[in-house]
């Protein structure tokens, strides 16, 4: 098998392990939150799926490296999603949500990068 075909098969088991944990994650806070708990569900796991990638990439540097496929590519890149963000945005702003639809976009967007940044951070912090 190649390394390719291998790479394939770390990213997909990754994938349903990381979308299994979406799906759970989701459910517990959408049932949590209440009506509009389906869109701050995505953006809990967004900004917790960011912090990991900031905290986990500093230790696989090659893109190909099976950890950082299966953990980066596969398990995290199926807890985050870009999608479930883009259709969250367009039923708060369906439903009339649109000062929440902001807060969500910008809350995203900033919390997501500073959550990845701050994993990075730390990653550096504690193996000096």
């Amino acid at each position: 098998m190649t390394n390719t075909w291998l790479g394939i098969l770390w990213a997909g088991a990754g994938g349903f392990v990381g979308a299994a944990l979406r799906y759970l994650a989701c459910a517990w806070i959408a049932t949590a939150a209440g009506s509009t708990g389906y869109a701050w569900a995505t953006l809990a796991v967004n900004i917790v799926g960011s912090f990991c990638i900031g905290w986990l990439s500093p230790f696989w540097l090659s893109i190909h490296h099976p950890m950082r496929i299966f953990l980066i590519v596969g398990v995290l890149g199926g807890f985050t999603t870009f999608s479930s963000f883009s259709s969250d945005m367009l039923h708060l702003l369906q439903d009339g949500h649109g000062s929440w639809a902001f807060c969500y976009a910008a809350g995203s967007v900033l919390l997501g990068l500073t959550a990845a940044w701050s994993g990075f951070v730390l990653h550096s912090w504690i193996l000096k």
